[in-house]
């Protein structure tokens, strides 16, 4: 197998500009009413290229104190990107700056004697990735020991894990945007 360079273009997390609150008159904050002001982020997740679905995951850029807590970065909402690679995600009105992330689903690492169904992700055991992950595509178990894992060489990309049949798929280090401060839009509420 030859050695994994990733490459940190081949994923593209792009955000919408504009995150300047509006004028101050536009929005009400704190004043219980129908309006309700909510904070988000929003954009787009390319890979070589085209729009890619991919987990979400907003950070608190600056550390936050929680009671009887250290301070700490925390986990502000996470979300998924669309097919078409769109994502927009509420902030329950968190209005601080913020890191987005993108991330790859790197799956469970492979386990002898599973049952693996089509849509799971897997890994080999530490040490072996090479930066590929491996996906079900049609549903077996896996053998006793672990398989010679290969990489997607553009025409021999499945194989056998056990009587599972798996697909490789280059594995997408995680990428980050930020800090950025969330938008803040008024959301009526007409409950």
């Amino acid at each position: 197998m030859a050695g994994y360079i990733p490459n940190p273009n081949a994923l593209v997390l792009s955000v919408q500009d504009g995150y300047d609150a509006p004028d101050a008159a536009n929005v009400v904050l704190d004043v219980p009413s129908p309006d309700a002001a909510q904070t988000f982020v929003s954009g787009t997740v390319s890979l070589n290229g085209e729009p890619a679905d991919r987990e979400i995951v907003v950070v608190s850029y600056r550390e936050q104190q929680r009671q009887g807590q250290l301070s700490e970065r925390v986990i502000v909402a996470s979300g998924q990107s669309t097919t078409d690679g769109s994502f927009d995600i509420n902030l329950n009105g968190f209005a601080e700056p913020v890191l987005v992330l993108a991330m790859d689903d790197y799956g469970d690492t492979w386990q002898a004697s599973t049952r693996y169904i089509a849509g799971d992700v897997i890994h080999p055991t530490t040490g072996k990735c090479a930066g590929f992950v491996y996906e079900c595509m049609s549903e077996g178990i896996s053998g006793s020991s672990e398989p010679e894992w290969w990489e997607d060489n553009g025409s021999t990309n499945t194989g056998l894990v056990g009587t599972a049949v798996f697909k490789a798929r280059p594995f997408y280090q995680a990428i980050a945007h930020g800090p950025l401060l969330p938008a803040i839009r008024n959301v009526t509420d007409n409950g």
